[in-house]
């Protein structure tokens, strides 16, 4: 009975420390979001991921479009960059609310391969008004 314990406690603890989403954020300039935001995420355990751009907004963002350049730096001293133009879903804000969070889905199936700190430069292809920080969620696979 108390091997079934410590087992079942055990498992309960492993369960806890493994976190399936995780959010890497930057603060950015809400009157005049222009410049890159950096982010860096230091994997440990993820291997495949589904990732989502996640913007903080106030009710200046009124944008049903997000033109963005984003470019990773994978621990191996590789560089990826692209530019996407992600869907915004608007979701009003109550009149009460100051700020909300608005998730674009980004990427399915990436695969970060290498254990170590990954860095992203996520950069508006436009001004932008409204945004008040910018991150990337990963949706763990494994």
């Amino acid at each position: 009975m108390r091997k079934g314990l410590i087992f079942i406690s055990s498992l309960i603890l492993t369960a806890c420390s493994i976190t399936p989403n995780m959010v890497a954020m930057s603060d950015v300039d809400n009157k005049d979001w222009s410049e890159a935001a950096q982010l860096t995420y230091t994997n440990s355990s993820i291997e495949q991921c589904d990732m989502s751009i996640v913007i903080h907004v106030n009710h200046s963002f009124t944008m049903e479009e997000l033109p963005l350049q984003i470019t990773m730096f994978t621990p191996d001293s590789l560089r990826y960059t692209e530019q996407v133009v992600l869907p915004v879903k608007h979701q009003q804000l109550r009149p009460t609310a100051i700020a909300a969070d608005i998730e674009l889905p980004y990427r399915e199936d990436v695969h970060l391969r290498c254990k170590g700190e990954y860095t992203w430069h996520i950069t508006p292809s436009q001004n932008i008004t409204g945004v008040e920080a910018v991150g990337i969620k990963f949706h763990a696979k494994n």
